[in-house]
């Protein structure tokens, strides 16, 4: 038996039992407010995404730059960063977020980014 098998996890509904579903009460249906608020945050994110990107190639350094590209714009686990770039993943993982040094958290690109939109006036 394979894996995902559809007679386990599929369940047959005729047409005419699915149309007398209230859309109001199906699992897809959104209000105006929440569509609007889904249209922000896309709005949002297309005005800032090239401010952020912009930041990590000319704030970071290096290696914070290519940690932050390779695991949250590649979306590549902190391992597979840690095995391309040839170092361990706790490093991987202080370049992205810092690390705690006599009680402060010091260092790391993520924190480097806040900093600076803040300077700059962009709200995350």
């Amino acid at each position: 038996m394979s894996k995902f098998d559809p007679q386990f996890w599929e369940i047959a509904v005729a047409p005419d039992q699915l149309d007398r579903v209230s859309q109001e009460t199906a699992i897809w249906y959104e209000t105006e407010a929440e569509r609007e608020l889904r249209y922000k945050k896309e709005d949002d994110k297309h005005r800032i995404m090239p401010l952020i990107m912009e930041i990590i190639e000319n704030d970071l350094t290096d290696m914070q730059r290519n940690c932050i590209k390779l695991h949250i714009l590649s979306e590549r686990t902190r391992e597979e960063v840690a095995r391309t770039l040839g170092i361990s993943r706790r490093v991987v993982t202080q370049h992205i977020y810092g690390i705690r040094r006599r009680g402060k958290r010091v260092g790391g690109g993520i924190r480097k980014i806040k900093k600076i939109c803040k300077m700059r006036g962009i709200s995350l």
